[in-house]
Formats: structure tokens, sequence, C-alpha cells
């Protein structure tokens, strides 16, 4: 019984100090502006860099199947439509596997190279 109250009185100092510290914290409170006036000068310029990079168009690259018949037509089109237009390598969905791929053969070559990154015998 006697445990329950002095549980009961740490939970409510703790809470206490808890809100006690929260409305007390300058967390919302406004950081002054500097008097210099250059200050202005970063933020527009990267605005305009903003504009300028979202005008320019992707570059554009020429797979080495480009223009062929299989790029416009065919169930194999999906397979093959990253050798059309390299652009497609950027989509997840044709990134994933190549990205997979190469990981897993770094992986495995660490593996290989390193007998320490070999599971233990003895644990099996």
């Amino acid at each position: 019984m006697a445990r329950t109250q002095v549980r009961r009185r740490a939970l409510g100092f703790i809470l206490l100090v808890a809100v006690a510290a929260c409305l007390l914290s300058p967390a919302f409170v406004q950081p002054r502006a500097p008097q210099s006036m250059d200050v202005g000068v970063a933020p527009a310029a990267l605005g305009a860099l903003t504009s300028i990079a979202a005008a320019m168009p992707a570059e554009a690259l020429d797979g080495p199947l480009k223009g062929a018949e299989i790029c416009t037509s065919g169930p194999l089109q999906y397979i093959v439509l990253p050798l059309c237009d390299p652009i497609f390598l950027v989509t997840p969905i044709y990134n994933f596997p190549l990205v997979l791929g190469f990981f897993s053969v770094l992986i495995t070559a660490i593996n290989i190279a390193l007998p320490a990154t070999q599971p233990d015998e003895d644990l099996r």
C-alpha cells in the first residue's frame, strides 16, 4: 500500500516536471531575424536555380534499340524498353532488379573474399 502511494507521488512529480518543461521551453518562440540586408540573397538564388532546373529537359539518350519495331509494339516491349530509351532505367520497376543484382554480387564477393563473414559451423 505504501509502495503504491510512493509510486503515485513519484509519477505525479515526474509528470508535473515534464509539463513544466514543455510549457517553459522556448521551442515555440520565433528566433529573431538577422539585421543584415544580404540575408535574402541565398533564398532568392536557390529559388532561381530551382526554377531553372525545373525548366531544363531530362537528358535524352538514345538506346541501342532506338527506333526498332520491338520498341513500339508487341508483348516484349516492356522487357526491352530500357534498351530503347535508357530513361526507363530510372523508374523503380526497371531499376530494382539492376540494384538487387549489383548488391547481390557485391555481398557474395565480400562473403567469399572475407572468411570472417561466413557463419560459424559450430552454431548450426
